[in-house]
């Protein structure tokens, strides 16, 4: 087969490389699309077109994408950040139109695991393990929830209910508990050492509703799942040598099959319908436990192609009605980064 393929967002730090093995992929055999927001994407010399486009949120995101779908006669489109894959999953049909399918959840599973309180409820409801938490609009209710779960004694995790990978989490550190330096260390995240005001709390509802839950801990997986209205034709478990992900420093590919049976039953019990990305993070009793479904492919998804497993690659074929099977590993695997030593540098940017 020859894909023509479109993928957003290949401004990412790990882009390169991602498009290096798809490029390279013997099934595949792709022409590589790459959009971005802006002009000096990391990706833009590994694509065979590249095109800027407006932010995923943007009113005239989707007709631009369609657009360039029509001109480069791509036949599928798979999004890379959260924002473009709402946009993309919403604006389907106006890609359908220009000729290429969406490689995205529909847009009732999107909203679904946008909100973490619908989905643990969900999860429940299919009887599988959730996080302790409890869900609050109030000053008066949060700090209640964050007394409930031994705070100021015991250390607490605070973040809105429909926040994504960190965003907006405040970590209320604990008298007896001291988290790892790993937890609310991130650019998106804060520590809160000292006690907040109610007013100060006032001001964390910005976003909406709070979710509050005692701290969870290191393992961290990534968990790269794709599946076809809820059924798992492919999934791959990484576990993070860096557990806060950011900078990524590589993975361990296991071979664990209660965390895999966890996860292929979320897929099932969510309806996922596409290339997800799962975190998990570990309870006190050593269990893994979800920490949020994204809805598009892992950033770091590549090292998944570097261990031999190239779970995006049969995601779009498959998609496209060629059969890809993959072969889980039955070992751990380590994959580690190194610098990019060579640049891909095409002819016509010489000129």
């Amino acid at each position: 087969m020859t894909a023509r393929v479109l993928l957003t967002c290949v401004g990412g730090t790990m882009s390169p490389d991602l498009l290096t093995h798809l490029r390279g992929d013997p099934v595949l055999k792709p022409y590589l699309v790459g959009v971005d927001a802006s002009p000096n994407a990391a990706g833009r010399a590994y694509v065979d077109a590249f095109y800027q486009v407006p932010w995923g949120e943007d009113a005239t995101y989707v007709d631009e994408v369609a657009r360039i779908v029509a001109a480069e006669k791509v036949n599928l489109v798979l999004p890379g950040s959260d924002p473009e894959a709402f946009s993309l999953a919403a604006g389907r049909e106006k890609i359908a139109a220009a000729g290429a399918v969406v490689l995205a959840s529909p847009v009732a599973v999107l909203d679904l695991i946008r909100d973490k309180q619908a989905t643990y409820r969900a999860l429940q409801v299919a009887g599988l393990r959730v996080p302790e938490h409890v869900c609050v609009a109030s000053v008066d209710d949060l700090r209640s929830a964050i007394s409930g779960f031994g705070y100021p004694r015991r250390s607490v995790i605070v973040k809105p209910v429909a926040g994504r990978g960190g965003r907006g989490m405040r970590v209320l550190v604990g008298s007896d508990e001291a988290p790892a330096a790993w937890i609310g260390g991130g650019a998106r995240e804060k520590r809160e050492a000292n006690h907040a005001t109610p007013e100060e709390m006032s001001k964390w509802f910005e976003d909406g509703a709070l979710m509050v839950m005692p701290l969870l801990h290191a393992p961290v997986h990534d968990v790269d799942v794709f599946a076809i209205r809820g059924k798992a034709q492919a999934a791959l478990v990484r576990r993070r040598f860096n557990p806060a992900g950011i900078p990524f420093t590589g993975n361990r590919i296991v071979s664990d099959p209660v965390i895999m049976k966890y996860c292929l039953e979320i897929a099932e019990a969510l309806g996922l319908d596409a290339l997800h990305d799962i975190d998990l993070m570990t309870d006190d009793q050593g269990r893994p436990c979800l920490l949020e479904v994204n809805p598009r492919p892992s950033g770091s998804v590549v090292a998944a192609h570097m261990a031999g497993f190239p779970i995006m690659a049969s995601a779009i074929a498959e998609t496209l009605g060629t059969p890809y099977p993959l072969k889980a590993p039955v070992r751990d695997i380590d994959v580690g980064m190194a610098p990019r030593a060579i640049l891909m540098v095409k002819a016509a940017d010489l000129s």
